[in-house]
């Protein structure tokens, strides 16, 4: 794609305006007070990834923008940027991309059938099997042998190892070894979802039954990354995944590799085989923050990223680029391309 080409197509986001519609856990009434709960470490980087596509931010709780798009008094918006996630029921994480849909307004990152099924990790899992993917198998609640993981929870809240519990969720096979993760995102270049660095996880006790619970997202302590490499085979499948999750936006794949030991280092750049990884879930909401998983795979883009050129491109013509604004712009992209 030519300069003018890339161009071309970041001008027709230029001046759009953007809603920010947000929640908050344990959110009695959405407030003025709760916004500057998040403001530093997860609206803000948005609010200036908005201005850095020099587009104009709109921000609006959950039950303002719902009151307001069904009364018919919602200002001019182009694209809704949906901020009500993390740990709550699907029930009210699809209300934001369903109300969207109802004023023809898109919703980034996903509509609402994809926060559904991808976020309900029973269905997610049958719909990675039927796919191809391997997914740990199921097992008896006596079984000490498992993990069992809530059906629609995010953060790795409720995860837990041992029998599994009377809540609602899936109780599966242990899979010893590494927690990997892939972000995906739409490329403004190819017009095409595409995968980023994958990122390995190496516990610092190399003990191949750590994995990434609710305490260690809490703390983020106990770990380091390494950028992975995954093999054509399960790429494709990966990729096929998120299309049929209708995801033209970004999203994250959480995967489990089988080893025996803790074989890499920080500085390895290891293949992961197909036969070798376990689909875990799909993250159609994945939490951009600083210095977490999905920032460490966007820094470690190369010149053999796909991603390299429209990077590059964009930080030509707008100035500067983030992680926020690199997935912004090509989500606001990826959108119109629907």
């Amino acid at each position: 794609m030519t300069i003018n080409e890339f161009k071309e197509k970041f001008y027709k986001i230029k001046g759009k305006t953007i809603a920010m519609v947000y929640i908050f856990e344990g959110d009695d009434e959405s407030g003025f007070e709760h916004f500057f709960i998040w403001k530093a470490t997860i609206l803000a980087p948005w609010m200036i990834a908005i201005q850095e596509l020099h587009c104009m931010p709109l921000l609006l709780d959950v039950r303002t923008f719902v009151d307001k798009a069904m009364n018919k008094t919602l200002p001019h918006i182009d694209y809704v940027l949906n901020m009500n996630s993390g740990t709550y029921d699907l029930s009210t994480m699809a209300l934001v991309p369903a109300t969207c849909s109802s004023i023809k307004v898109p919703c980034i990152p996903c509509d609402a059938v994809s926060i559904v099924t991808g976020e309900n990790k029973c269905l997610s899992n049958h719909i990675a099997n039927s796919i191809g993917l391997q997914v740990p198998r199921s097992l008896h609640s006596n079984d000490p042998n498992g993990i069992f993981r809530p059906i629609s929870l995010g953060n790795s809240q409720g995860v837990k190892r041992g029998n599994a519990t009377n809540a609602s969720g899936i109780y599966q096979e242990f899979i010893q070894g590494y927690d990997i993760t892939t972000p995906v995102a739409y490329n403004i270049e190819t017009e095409s979802m595409e995968l980023l660095p994958s990122v390995l996880y190496l516990p610092d006790s190399k003990d191949i039954n750590w994995f990434n619970g609710e305490n260690e997202k809490k703390t983020r302590q106990g770990y380091s990354w390494v950028k992975a490499q995954l093999d054509f085979k399960i790429r494709q499948k990966y990729l096929d995944l998120v299309s049929t999750m209708n995801i033209r936006t970004f999203c994250r794949i959480d995967a489990r590799v089988k080893s025996d030991r803790i074989a890499y280092s920080s500085t390895d750049v290891p293949l992961i085989s197909a036969e070798s990884i376990y689909f875990v879930e799909i993250n159609v909401m994945p939490t951009i923050r600083e210095n977490n998983n999905f920032v460490f795979s966007f820094c470690s883009i190369d010149e053999n990223s796909p991603f390299y050129n429209s990077v590059n491109a964009q930080k030509d013509f707008f100035g500067s680029i983030s992680i926020n604004s690199f997935l912004l712009a090509s989500s606001m992209l990826g959108a119109l391309s629907v």
